[in-house]
């Protein structure tokens, strides 16, 4: 019963939030899943030569990480929409209008905005050799090094660029 009771208030409080903050609440949990997902890929790049099925896995993981940055920018365009918009109420607006809070908008905005495609690309790039060199991959180090570096350098820009969001919304919210 008690089960019923809060599912019953979680649903009610799901149907009062607004387009953005569904939206956004969506971005917010593909960007989490693309942390899981960097994990997943580390873990089977080191198990790359311990067991039959880990270049299978490895090949999923990485190819399911570049589409999950894909939908996270392209989400992302959509969302911030309003952060570029320069009407009276909009989060640009809100930003802009003291001189403490405009720098989050010029700077930490803008750099995060160009930043977020960095990840894209370099996980693109990634996810061509793995597939392409399937498991021939093992037999080349240097190829092989090159991957688990886009790995990780992508997941250093994934982690600079979400913290920059978090920055600018939680000053500036969607509504």
């Amino acid at each position: 019963m008690l089960f019923l009771a809060s599912f019953s208030e979680f649903a009610e409080k799901i149907l009062t939030l607004s387009y953005w903050e569904i939206m956004s609440d969506i971005h917010g949990g593909l960007s989490m899943f693309s942390l899981i997902l960097f994990g997943c890929a580390i873990t089977l790049y080191f198990s790359l030569d311990k067991f039959a099925k880990a270049f299978n896995w490895f090949k999923t993981v990485v190819v399911l990480l570049f589409t999950n940055i894909f939908l996270l920018n392209f989400m992302g365009m959509f969302i911030y929409r309003p952060y570029r918009e320069k009407t009276d109420f909009s989060p640009r607006t809100i930003l802009k209008a003291s001189e403490e809070t405009s720098w989050l908008h010029t700077i930490i905005f803008e750099h995060k905005e160009h930043l977020a495609f960095a990840p894209l690309i370099i996980m693109l790039v990634v996810a061509i050799i793995v597939v392409s060199q399937g498991k021939s991959l093992s037999s080349k180090p240097l190829l092989k090094r090159v991957v688990l570096f886009g790995i990780v350098t992508s997941l250093v820009y994934v982690l600079v660029v979400a913290a920059e969001a978090v920055l600018v919304t939680k000053t500036a919210p969607l509504r």
